[in-house]
């Protein structure tokens, strides 16, 4: 009967027989990335949609992971605080239509970040039925904190693209956001 040792090759066993363990050549992890990535980018059924979600996630992921270790606050809580620093007195039905976020996250977001008094909600001054939502001062200067680094892991991220490149992405993209009533839908 053979042993395991004797069926292998006679490189093999010479290796198990000095009793080192048998070293298989692997790819540096940057190249097996690569080459993983490769194979799913190549002939993919959505490959504008990967892409843009590939670059989301690895440019929001740790951004988010900092702010609730150092700040405490949510990706919700977040988009709230951005959208109210880009233009005050909206309401979270409005935050979430324009943001695309759920309104159960957006509205829950409303409530954790008036509990930290970083927001607050008054009438609106055209209908005074109407609550909307502004940032405190606490508000505006948390979320100049945190925007440095959103500001500066763009510029990062942008960093390959020549000046001109930039430009033609941004026209790209809000091109594709204009038409988004065909189809964009809130969920």
């Amino acid at each position: 009967m053979r042993t395991q040792a004797s069926r292998k090759k006679p490189a093999e066993r010479s290796a198990v027989s000095r009793g080192k363990p048998l070293t298989v050549w692997q790819p540096e992890a940057e190249i097996a990335h690569d080459l993983v990535l490769a194979a799913i980018l190549k002939d993919n059924p959505i490959p504008v949609a990967y892409r843009l979600n590939y670059v989301a996630n690895f440019y929001v992921g740790p951004l988010i992971k900092k702010m609730e270790r150092q700040y405490r606050m949510s990706r919700p809580e977040w988009v709230v605080l951005f959208c109210l620093n880009q233009q005050p007195n909206l309401n979270a039905q409005k935050i979430s239509q324009v943001t695309g976020r759920p309104k159960t996250s957006i509205s829950t977001a409303v409530k954790q970040l008036q509990r930290k008094k970083l927001i607050v909600r008054h009438a609106d001054s055209a209908d005074a039925r109407r609550q909307v939502l502004r940032t405190t001062e606490a508000g505006q200067r948390i979320y100049r904190a945190i925007l440095q680094s959103f500001v500066a892991r763009e510029a990062d991220m942008l960093a390959c693209l020549r000046r001109s490149e930039q430009e033609l992405l941004m026209d790209l993209l809000d091109k594709m956001i204009k038409k988004g009533s065909h189809w964009a839908r809130i969920y």
